[in-house]
């Protein structure tokens, strides 16, 4: 596991700079959407109900909902985890990517932007983004992390010479094998931010929603 976790660390120093701009454009995208939210809050409007709707009728997001409402810790963050990690990097990142070199990428752009119209601080709950930011921060860096391997990969698919490998065949296999790698970060910010989303949505938010 060491050693993946090194590989995983080289593969983000030898593409440095593109890691960076994923960060800038990522976080940056979340808060310019929270400031524009925050001086037009009708751009809520379009995504508040389907959210709410989607935690209030049965399926996967209301099993979420009532982990959390009846404080089950375990089954919270086991929930959340699989959740951030099957669904929204494997399943709208990761996977697409393989078959569209960098699409996945622009899912994670969304992401961003609809993170920052969710989460601005309005209405009565603007209080709890105090807690919640370090969530944004935590499992956002996850999400940068599979949009990095996104890029990676079709880097490796599309050009494979500039990795020494002979054929795109072999680039693909690469760029696989080196998303395997990154999954290693992945899974570890997400398992952090699982943790501690759970923790401040059942401790830390009813106390500051008291005052």
């Amino acid at each position: 596991m060491a050693t993946t976790f090194c590989d995983a660390i080289a593969i983000i120093k030898r593409h440095r700079g593109a890691f960076v701009v994923l960060n800038m454009v990522f976080y940056g995208l979340v808060a310019l959407s929270m400031v524009a939210t925050l001086h037009i809050p009708e751009l809520q409007a379009p995504y508040k109900p389907s959210t709410e709707q989607a935690f209030a009728h049965p399926g996967l997001f209301k099993t979420v909902a009532d982990a959390y409402a009846n404080r089950n810790l375990l089954l919270a963050i086991s929930l959340t985890f699989l959740v951030n990690l099957i669904i929204a990097a494997f399943g709208m990142t990761t996977l697409p990517s393989f078959a569209l070199p960098f699409v996945g990428i622009l899912a994670q752009f969304y992401r961003a932007f609809l993170w920052g119209v969710l989460f601005a601080p309005i209405g009565p709950l603007r209080v709890t983004l105090i807690p919640h930011s370090l969530t944004l921060l935590v499992e956002g860096q996850a999400h940068v992390l599979a949009a990095f391997a996104a890029y990676v990969q079709a880097r490796m698919f599309l050009w494979p010479h500039r990795y020494g490998l002979n054929s795109h065949k072999a680039g693909y296999k690469a760029g696989v094998l080196s998303t395997l790698k990154l999954y290693s970060l992945i899974v570890l910010a997400l398992l952090l931010g699982a943790v501690y989303e759970v923790v401040e949505s059942v401790y830390f938010m009813p106390l500051l929603l008291r005052h």
